[in-house]
């Protein structure tokens, strides 16, 4: 995993230049001074650039060689880095190589050094340095050009040539003017080691000095700054981009100076590079063969923000203009120091997110750094002090002697720059829209013509198509794999709200790599981001997306474009892919050759005969191939695809080099849903809020990554590929990493092919009626994988609320199934020892859960109920909690009851988060530094104001009702050394807390954990890609980050390799569930587990992924008070999840023989690769870089993680002696206060801080009673100064300060202003006196700063009061609250992140007194000049004060009263609300379930017809639909739920939006006889309902009774038999709803259906088994009818078996399927069961349904109730429906006998929710009888003893017995007799409802079929195949007696399974599965 080239570096840098140029050894000791000042801030490589000491090198060279140097300027001098053994060799060669270009080597000189202070490890790397002396041959006659020329030649090809050979060759600076020496060592090594640098000869009159903080322990000497022209601290995170341009550049580059020479220089960026070795090749090449001055390129290079800038001087606009064309900015966080030797200079990044100070002094000189105090200056000397701003360059001209002000030197530039005439090349749309008018050609831009691609349909007719239906059966939609979810939870939220849609609960699906469901080919990358880089960006224009028919036609100035169409004949098959991609290539490449301007890369011509090439590999494979042949830059690349639509999409294409994208389906698919009336925008409104809600999208993606423009993005290929092979990479994707390999062109070529026969396979739609929906964000039945399945959820609630092993290991069972189907984990098996060792050798479960902590989730998140749970659970067993970054209460800290601390562990920091102050710091076993979340990495979250409730407000210490948004987690931290700075920050604040830092998993993060060991954190934690449980944006929680496999692993690795491994503690967290996850993390490398799902969903979490709305229904993730009374979980459920976890490891632990968890921990020989066998695509993985033990990099090193303790010197801290002398006061002794004065420098950092937290531990939030300590200092302060600066301190400092002045100062008093010595003409309002981010995250206190403060001055203030003379850019960003005044400039984007501001007047008295006070006081304390102008001229002055004042506080101090919304739920049939005006969001609270689907029970009693209040159910389904929540994960459609899979949800939605239409073809996808299950099931969907938890579950049935009744009335439902036959015969034996089921789906394919049943009417059980009034045989008979007329043919009377021999009907059919059913009735054996007058229930409904039929007397039933007492042995379903036809008969009694105990109302603890609830209820038949006789007519617990006969031989009474239950010694349940308790019952009829025990066997017999145990057919496991071939069997006689849906079900997969039998090898069927979707494979086949 490790590659030692993916480094990175952060730094200290500084320069110092004398203006007039004059040399002096003191300039050389003053730069020393600075590096070594700096080594904080570095360590693993220093060096120095100078101006070349000409005295120390002619006196060298003179006395060792008698050589004389020529004159400065007339000799070139550097040092090359060599090896010692090849040195001759290549000085050999550079010597031929300087000859060849007219040079002469005058000399050559080993550069004497100090080995003495490098280590042995370093002086194992060190080169052999050797300093050549170089003149040209005709030294008198060439210029200063020509040689420079002519030395870069030198260099370039030497370069090339020699490294090619294998050598080591690196040359430091090769110049006239410069000098570089540089290495690996300290900064202070670096001044010992050079003897050079020790000579007082040395003289020079510019510096540039670096120290350079690796995060490898092995970084090259030659990556060592300065490079030959600058020093970087920063990153370039478009890097990959910037080169691939580069190169592509090489092929239109054309120099009159280099002539042929040119291509010698090729490439220009050498290999291996850094990303600062890669921009000084730039850099150098610019200036050496661009012919452009060293500021102009550096302007080129890095611009500065100017897009946007309105201000800007046109001229400077026009440069920049011109210059993005030229070249796209080397983007992100950067401070570059260069020089020429002419031209010394610094300038930052547009954002500045590098600190840069400098002073001017009168003595001529310049001194610019990282830090301020990095050299003594005399105050009296100083003339300037000030920072580097944004964008800004500082320059010194040393040949005019001046520093040139940064507008001057810009706008000198761009005044002599071509930029005005070559700007006028430039071309907008408008122009091309002219051009395009003047050729007279009708085109239009700014529509889209719907024309969509359908199939014609065998099963129906597209007439009756409408809605949003009509617009779904676009096959195009299908072929670039649209879903509903695409158009719903994507799309449409984007077209209607502007922006993306936001999900929650992380990512649980397969990664694309092991998905069988044809994902898209940009699944298989992540987009990477960076962990110490988040600056603002510029947003990118969308008019060229809908501008594309303009493009493809123009004749703009002679332009041609050429149209490649990127798709394949579907005949090629799977060759056809690789086939075309090489011919679209060669297009290309052609076409750019040939003179074309624009290449559009078009998919449009995908349909039924070519299947598109997904246009991301069309792209990829074309853009390189013309970077390859130096072709691209010839031509845009344009993309028209229906294949991109989302963010992610956009992102990976301008990733990989498309210039402008034409996403034609997304527009033409918003049209048409206007045009159907789904969206009610115009389509030029739609259009625009996509293109916004896609701009804010790319935004936000391009900020993650800290790149600031489009230009830099486009082609800078920010992504890892997962899953894709090295043939994918190298021909489309070059230079991505791909870790694992993967699949290759022929499995894409595939899955193309398996989209394109989903979209266009007439198999495919024998019975696909909706647009495909897998789920790939919400779980679906028969869908997607996803690892939150259904079944593990249920299980893993019953385990921990009943600590049931039995459940628990269901629940790994299920979770280890979709862990493999999902995880690269999954692929993964342990190896087993041959012995296992017992478990009692093992290490208990108490000592492993102390390696367990709950994930980082906020109070503000989740509710506080949810919160605290968490903490007492974690606190009790030894684990640690989390606060998340939502702070938490100072009451939680107050622990009277062991047992009930609610104090987390684990206190979350990233300086400007909530609530962050001293005592919270104090109260930690460990702080979090968060530099990422998995759930969204790179981005900050929001907490919008309706859910800052009081209790939020006062534990973030901000305001109720005000929306908090975090900033980016890298406010503060720009670099790997910032991070060091916090890491020690927070080490200051509490030396007993554990320092971590969590980071999420990408590539690379191996390297950044590396720089973050070394930075001194204690513990790091990798995240992986599917965790997080907060809200945001899709295309965050889908596509950044990488699985925690990958990150822990490498992060091990490189740990290990570095020697780092034992100072941290190594944590992983990430969807961990099982032992199995655990265990794999430990052998890859992880000490610590972190769990943040799987302790939700113990505590009740049951993912409704609805966290963001703050509707979780059971009062998790809310705010809510109303939804958090809902909240049940217990610590004790947590408690019991991580014991049985523990237990189940020990058990995994014993069988691979080890006893201690630690010797599990990097044992990377215990896993093997075991792909499942079931994915193709695992088995293409390669995991060896995974299984890599680390060991082997570094043998010997220690692995035990923390057993290395960093060593912070906190002993040698100031802060020590200032807590010695406050002892009496921290104590308590509060009498006198103390006054303190010391003397402070830049190595003094982060002052006080550790002096905070003995106070704030003593005194908590409270902090001393008054201000009591008082410490006054002088000097330069070290970063975080004042940090969480506490009450009743008070620290003055006359002086200055760098960055971070009073970060999260907690109501301390903080005062600076400058030495009172300095000259008179310095003023303190235009001087800078502190760094950056200063006051971040503050909360209380004040500041009173005489001075100018940085970029970013009060971030995240939420309560602090300070006052300054002016801030740079970004001030009082996300500021929530307190005071801030400013005297003067407040830079720009002032203010941002508080939304909307209004600037007002000050005019309120209160107020302006307030103000007059404060800056009175400010005065006083400070001597502010300008100060006490404002006050002297009060009046005057106080009208230009501007209050900002933002629009969200106003809303609140308007609404004192403010709370929380509560919404009261209504009942529905006392108040119908407007359904025009329905809530689905909160629709369960508002209204309940209808109470009754019933008609009167009077109204009734008499009546053989349905029971049902149609007009009831009508008038309410819609109400009923809003209830339903769209779960994330629907256990209605669960195996808890419906067995047909039912798309409830989807529908449910439908009918809320009134779409009756599309609601019923999602209805009859997974269910063909709706009016059946609505009338007869018991509904197990409403069972399992997510409301149901702890409300009435929603009323699924009358939602699915009403649309299927309402599609008959709309004439929907008509006969479609198929248009071609089959030549297959199939029998169905028996007509129930298995054997309908199982007809019906055959006869879609065509086969040729006859199904036989024994009665005389068709329909089984539904005709005979179910009275009318549950269902009407009408209702029954119109289905027969319909399907009659489909060409299904139905014998009736006909008993297979009896009448027809089994075995002939074999012979005459294909296949036969038994249906036939359960019909064999349990009976009760006991004395007197030979009586008259005792029937099975079933024969007495048949018999009085055959009456019914007649419609002959009814009073004149075969066997008839009236006037009779009825005893109705049994209950269910069948005992209800006897109840209630006796009471039709007219029975005068009726009981009913249930042995079992009467259910309790509510579920008992052993019949957990989603199990189908065995509770109390009351059926229509209950109902009629309770009305009847007034009392339920069900007796429990009785048992039937004997029937009493009388004379006649009939039943007369019933003898009975009570009895009970109780559990026996085993647990099982004993029915007991209670004794004394026997009654007789009349009886004149009885019918026993006792069930059945399977089918009857004649045609069993016959057949000769196999039983299983219950006498059921056996079928082949998994399958419906009996034992023998051909015949099949389903329904009640396959499984046994069960429910309507069941059979259904089984009937459709029985018929599945026949189907696919008939296409012989391949075994696929077009029929759908579970769920209603079609398995993989689907079938495809050449059309």
């Amino acid at each position: 995993m490790w590659n030692p080239n993916e480094e990175k570096a952060a730094c200290g840098v500084g320069f110092i230049v004398n203006i007039k140029g004059e040399s002096s050894n003191m300039l050389l000791r003053d730069a020393q001074k600075i590096s070594e000042r700096m080594e904080h801030r570095g360590g693993d490589g220093a060096g120095l650039l100078s101006s070349i000491p000409h005295t120390l090198f002619r006196k060298i060279i003179k006395e060792s060689m008698n050589i004389d140097l020529p004159e400065p300027g007339k000799y070139a001098t550097g040092i090359l880095f060599l090896d010692k053994i090849t040195a001759n060799q290549v000085e050999e060669q550079f010597n031929l190589i300087a000859n060849q270009n007219c040079l002469t080597i005058i000399c050559w000189r080993t550069v004497p050094k100090n080995l003495s202070v490098i280590g042995e490890n370093v002086h194992s790397q060190e080169p052999l340095m050797r300093q050549v002396f170089i003149k040209p041959n005709d030294q008198d006659s060439i210029d200063n050009e020509k040689f420079n020329r002519q030395l870069f030649i030198l260099r370039k090809t030497s370069t090339h040539r020699l490294i090619k050979e294998g050598f080591r060759f690196y040359i430091c600076s090769l110049s006239t003017k410069l000098i570089v020496y540089k290495g690996q060592f300290t900064s202070t090594q670096l001044w010992q080691y050079f003897d050079d640098l020790c000579d007082i000869n040395y003289e020079c009159y510019l510096a540039i000095v670096h120290t350079r903080f690796s995060t490898n322990t092995y970084p090259s000497w030659e990556r060592a700054h300065p490079n030959r022209y600058l020093a970087h601290n920063g990153e370039i995170n478009t890097l990959r981009g910037n080169l691939n341009l580069m190169r592509a550049r090489e092929g239109v580059m054309r120099s009159k100076q280099f002539g042929n020479k040119l291509a010698e220089l090729y490439p220009v960026v050498e290999a291996n590079m850094s990303d600062s070795g890669s921009l000084d090749n730039v850099l150098e090449f610019l200036v050496n063969v661009g012919g452009r001055s060293l500021p102009e390129a550096i302007m080129t290079m890095v611009p500065e923000a100017w897009q946007n800038d309105k201000k800007m001087n046109a001229e400077k606009r026009s440069f920049y203009k011109w210059a993005s064309c030229i070249m796209e900015p080397w983007d992100g966080p950067a401070l570059l120091t260069f020089t020429d030797g002419r031209y010394i200079g610094a300038i930052l990044d547009r954002n500045g997110l590098r600190p840069a100070r400098y002073y001017q002094t009168n003595n001529d000189n310049v001194i610019m750094a990282s830090e301020v105090g990095v050299i003594d200056v005399p105050n009296s000397m100083i003339i300037v002090k000030q920072r580097l701003e944004p964008g800004r360059m500082l320059l010194i001209d040393t040949q005019l002697k001046k520093i040139v002000n940064d507008d001057e030197i810009k706008l000198n530039i761009a005044h002599n720059s071509p930029c005005k005439e070559r700007l006028k090349e430039l071309f907008t749309i408008e122009d091309l829209r002219l051009a395009m008018t003047s050729v007279d050609m009708d085109i239009k831009d700014d529509s889209f013509t719907y024309q969509p691609v359908l199939m014609e349909m065998e099963s129906r007719s597209r007439d009756v198509v409408k809605g949003r239906a009509k617009v779904l059966e676009d096959r195009r939609l299908a072929i670039y794999s649209y879903t509903t979810e695409t158009i719903n939870m994507l799309l449409l939220p984007m077209v209607k709200n502007q922006k993306e849609s936001l999900g929650s609960m992380g990512n649980d699906e397969p990664l694309a790599c092991l998905s069988l469901c044809q994902p898209l080919i940009y699944s298989y990358f992540k987009q990477l981001f960076a962990q110490v880089t988040n600056p603002p960006i510029d947003p990118f224009r969308e008019k060229i997306v809908i501008s594309l028919a303009l493009i493809k036609h123009t004749q703009y100035k002679g332009w041609r474009t050429k149209i490649i169409d990127c798709v394949f004949p579907i005949q090629d098959g799977r060759q056809g892919l690789t086939k075309r991609l090489d011919q679209i290539r060669n297009e290309a490449c052609k076409a750019a050759i040939d003179g074309y301007t624009v290449i559009v890369l078009s998919d449009q011509l995908a349909g039924p005969k070519h299947v598109p090439i997904s246009i991301l590999l069309a792209l990829g494979a074309t853009h390189h191939y013309l970077i390859e042949k130096r072709q691209r830059l010839k031509v845009a690349l344009i993309l028209e695809t229906g294949e991109a639509r989302e963010v992610h999409h956009m992102c990976v294409l301008l990733g990989y080099g498309a210039d402008a994208i034409c996403p034609y389906l997304v527009f033409e698919t918003v049209a048409s849903l206007r045009e159907e009336g789904i969206i009610d925008l115009s389509d030029s409104d739609a259009y625009q809020n996509y293109c916004l809600a896609m701009e804010s999208g790319i935004a936000k993606v391009m900020a993650k990554m800290g790149i600031s423009t489009l230009h830099s993005y486009k082609g800078a290929q920010i992504f890892e590929a997962i899953g894709l092979g090295n043939d994918v990479i190298e021909l489309c994707f070059k230079d991505t990493a791909s870790r694992i390999g993967g699949i290759d062109l022929n499995v894409l070529a595939d899955e193309a092919l398996e989209r394109h026969s989903i979209a266009f396979n007439k198999k495919y739609f024998i019975d696909q009626l909706t647009l495909r929906n897998p789920g790939f964000y919400h779980w679906r039945s028969g869908g997607e994988k996803h690892i939150n399945d259904p079944m593990a959820i249920a299980n893993l609630q019953e385990a921990v609320t009943t600590n049931s092993r039995t459940a628990y290991r269901k629940f790994v069972e299920v979770t280890r199934t979709v862990v493999k189907d999902c995880t690269l984990r999954g692929q993964l098996e342990l190896v087993y020892a041959t012995n296992a060792i017992p478990l009692n050798m093992v290490e208990d479960a108490a000592s492993i859960v102390k390696r367990f902590c709950t994930g980082a989730m906020s109070f503000g998140s989740i509710s506080y109920e949810t919160h605290t749970t968490l903490a007492i659970a974690m606190n009790r067993m030894g684990g640690k909690s989390n606060t998340g970054e939502g702070g938490e209460d100072s009451d939680r800290w107050i622990v009277k009851d062991p047992n009930q601390n609610k104090r987390s562990a684990i206190k979350q920091v990233a300086s400007g988060r909530f609530g962050v102050t001293a005592a919270y710091v104090a109260n930690a076993d460990e702080l979090q530094i968060k530099m990422a979340q998995g759930a969204k990495p790179g981005e900050g979250g929001e907490l919008p104001g309706h859910k800052v409730s009081v209790e939020i407000a006062k534990t973030r210490h901000s305001i109720p009702g005000v929306g908090l948004i975090s900033p980016p987690p890298h406010h503060d931290i720009y670099s790997i050394e910032d991070l060091s700075e916090l890491i020690y920050d927070l080490k200051c604040s509490n030396p007993n807390a554990r320092i971590s830092v969590k980071l999420v998993s990408e590539v690379g993060v191996g390297i950044v954990a590396s720089g973050v060991a070394k930075g001194k954190a204690e513990h790091i934690t990798i995240s992986g890609h599917d965790g997080g449980t907060g809200a945001s944006s899709w295309t965050g929680i889908k596509n950044a980050g990488l699985p925690w496999e990958l990150g822990i692993t490498e992060t091990h690795q490189v740990l290990v390799a570095n020697n780092l491994r034992s100072r941290v503690v190594l944590q992983c967290d990430g969807q961990i569930r099982t032992a199995s996850d655990v265990i794999i993390a430990a052998l890859l490398g992880a000490d610590e587990f972190g769990f943040s799902t799987a302790p939700l969903i113990s505590i009740g979490c049951v993912m409704m992924r609805k966290c963001h709305l703050n509707t979780c229904p059971v009062g998790i993730a809310t705010q809510d008070p109303e939804l958090r009374k809902k909240f049940k979980g217990t610590p004790e459920h947590v408690i019991n999840y991580f014991f049985l976890l523990a237990e189940e490891i020990r058990e995994e632990m014993a069988k691979l023989g080890i006893e201690k968890f630690q010797d599990l921990i990097g044992r990377t020989e215990l896993l093997k690769f075991a792909p499942n066998s079931k994915n193709p695509k695992a088995q293409t993985l390669d995991y060896t870089s995974i299984l890599c033990n680390a060991l082997s990099l570094r043998p010997n090193a220690s692995i035990v993680g923390g057993s290395v303790k960093q060593d912070f010197e906190l002993e040698k801290r100031l802060d020590n002696e200032l807590i010695e002398r406050s002892k009496q006061i921290i104590n308590g002794n509060h009498s006198e206060p103390l006054h303190l004065n010391f003397t402070i420098t830049n190595k003094d950092r982060a002052f006080g801080a550790t002096l905070n937290y003995h106070i704030a531990r003593q005194f908590g939030e409270d902090g001393l009673p008054k201000n009591l300590i008082f410490i006054k200092l002088v000097g330069t302060a070290g970063q975080s100064f004042c940090l969480f600066l506490t009450k009743g301190v008070v620290i003055e400092l006359e002086g200055e300060c760098n960055d971070y002045v009073g970060k999260g100062l907690s109501g301390g008093e903080v005062i600076i202003y400058p030495p009172k010595d300095l000259p008179e003409t310095f003023k303190s309002e235009n001087n800078v006196i502190i760094g950056n981010v200063c006051l971040y995250g503050a909360t209380s206190g004040q500041a009173f700063i005489r001075g100018i403060a940085g970029e970013r001055f009060c971030v995240r203030n939420s309560g602090a009061i300070a006052v300054v003379e002016g801030v740079g850019d970004h001030g009082c960003e996300y500021m929530t609250g307190g005071i801030v005044v400013i005297l003067g400039l407040t830079g720009r984007n002032f203010a941002a992140g508080m939304k909307m501001v209004d600037l007002v007047s000050l005019i309120d008295l209160e107020e302006i007194d307030k103000l007059a006070k404060l800056i009175k006081e400010f005065c006083t304390k400070t001597g502010s000049n300008i100060g006490e102008t404002i006050l002297n001229n009060w009046k005057t002055e106080l009208k230009k004060f501007v209050k900002v004042f933002p629009h969200e506080y106003q809303r609140v101090l308007k609404d004192k009263t403010l709370k929380m919304p509560s919404t009261p739920t209504v009942d529905i049939e006392d108040s119908i609300p407007n359904l025009d005006k329905l809530d689905k969001v909160h629709g369960f609270m508002k209204y309940k379930r209808i109470k009754t689907y019933y008609k009167k029970v009077d109204d009734r009693l008499n009546d053989w017809g349905e029971v049902y209040d149609f007009k009831t159910i009508r008038d309410n389904v819609r109400i009923q639909a809003s209830r339903c929540m769209e779960c994330g994960v629907p256990f209605c459609q669960s195996s808890y739920g419906c067995p047909l899979g039912n798309i409830i949800p989807r529908w449910n939605d439908l009918i809320f939006q009134n779409d009756w239409y599309e609601a019923l073809r999602q209805l009859l996808q997974t269910n063909n006889f709706p009016e059946f299950t609505g009338r007869v099931c018991p509904a197990p969907c409403e069972g399992a309902c997510t409301l149901g938890i702890n409300e009435s579950p929603v009323a699924i049935k009358t939602i699915e009774i009403s649309i299927i009744e309402h599609a008959f009335e709309q004439g929907w439902i008509r006969p479609c038999p198929p248009k071609n036959r089959t030549n297959r015969k199939v029998a169905v034996i028996g007509s129930g709803p298995a054997g309908l089921a199982c007809a019906d789906q055959l006869n879609k394919v065509g086969h040729n259906i006859t199904v036989y049943e024994r009665h005389d009417r068709i329909g089984g059980l539904l005709q005979y088994g179910i009275p009318s009034m549950k269902l009407s045989k009408q209702i029954v008979q119109r289905r027969i009818d319909l399907m009659t007329n489909e060409g299904i043919i139905f014998k009736t009377n006909v008993n297979v078996g009896q009448d027809i021999n089994g075995s002939q009907l074999l012979e005459q059919y294909d296949a036969i399927c038994l249906t036939t059913g359960a019909t064999w009735p349990r009976d009760l054996r006991i004395p007197g069961r030979e009586a008259q007058g005792i029937h099975f229930a079933g024969t007495y409904l048949k018999t009085s349904q055959q009456k019914l039929w007649e419609n002959s007397n009814v009073d004149q039933f075969p066997i008839s109730a009236k006037d009779k007492n009825v005893i109705v042995i049994g209950g269910g379903d069948t005992g209800c429906d006897c109840i209630g036809t006796a009471i039709r008969q007219g029975a005068n009694n009726v009981v009913a006998f249930e042995i079992l105990p009467q259910p309790t109302n509510e579920r008992e603890k052993d019949n957990p929710w989603p199990q189908w609830p065995r509770i109390y209820r009351i059926d229509y038949g209950h109902e009629e009888a309770n009305l009847k006789w007034k009392k339920d007519p069900r007796i429990y617990e009785i048992s039937t003893k004997e029937f009493v006969i009388n004379e006649n031989g009939h039943v007369m009474a019933i003898n009975t017995i009570r009895v009970k239950w109780e559990k026996d010694e085993n647990g099982g349940w004993v029915m007991k007799e209670i004794p004394s308790t026997e009654e007789v019952f009349k009886a004149d009829l009885v019918l026993l409802a006792m069930g059945f025990l399977g089918p009857e066997s004649a045609i069993i017999d016959q057949l000769k079929l196999t039983k299983d145990s219950r006498s059921n057919i056996w079928t082949k496991p998994g399958t419906y195949r009996t034992s023998i071939d051909r015949i099949y069997s389903a329904g009640d006689c396959h499984r046994g007696q069960s429910l309507v849906v069941h059979a259904i079900n089984e009937g459709r997969q029985a018929a599945r399974e026949i189907d696919a039998d008939f296409t012989e090898q391949k075994r696929i069927s077009g029929l759908p599965g579970p769920g209603g979707q079609i398995p993989y494979p689907p079938p495809y086949e050449i059309i």
